[in-house]
């Protein structure tokens, strides 16, 4: 869908002029992307350039840069949100709920908005439609709600 389609354009002279809280005159809003790439496919993006201009499985150099987001990045980055008492919203793949669930459970506890980025990542250029799983943020919260609730009520 093209973005005409969506809204229609207007010229920001013919607009009326946003007025902030308190006088502010930048509104920034931090979105947290948390993502889990499957290593036995081609990676959806790369920093580092395959070896040789190929695209090898697995993608070790490219992989390991996102797995270490998961494993270090997020939790520095979550040090410095909590020191400045920034709420950010997660935008996650399904997926990442159930093999990363302690970030989920972090954003959870500080009550940051959920937002539905697919259930995993994928080189959605390639995929058939019928194939691919979209996830709303509600839907994904109700799901991690439940699993929640459910180790509660099984422990």
């Amino acid at each position: 869908m093209l973005p005409t389609e969506r809204i229609s354009y207007s010229a920001i002279k013919d607009r009326p002029r946003l007025v902030l809280p308190g006088g502010a005159r930048l509104v920034v809003w931090v979105i947290v992307n948390v993502e889990e790439w499957n290593p036995r496919d081609t990676m959806p993006r790369t920093v580092l350039t395959p070896p040789a201009g190929g695209a090898p499985i697995p993608d070790v150099p490219n992989w390991t840069w996102h797995e270490y987001g998961n494993r270090v990045g997020f939790w520095r980055m979550l040090e410095v949100l909590d020191r400045f008492q920034i709420r950010a919203a997660l935008a996650i793949n399904g997926s990442v709920i159930q093999s990363y669930e302690p970030i989920a459970r972090a954003a959870l506890e500080r009550k940051w908005e959920f937002i539905g980025h697919a259930f995993g990542q994928k080189n959605m250029h390639i995929q058939s439609r019928s194939g691919v799983v979209f996830w709303t943020g509600d839907q994904i919260l109700e799901w991690y709600l439940a699993q929640v609730k459910s180790r509660w009520v099984a422990s």
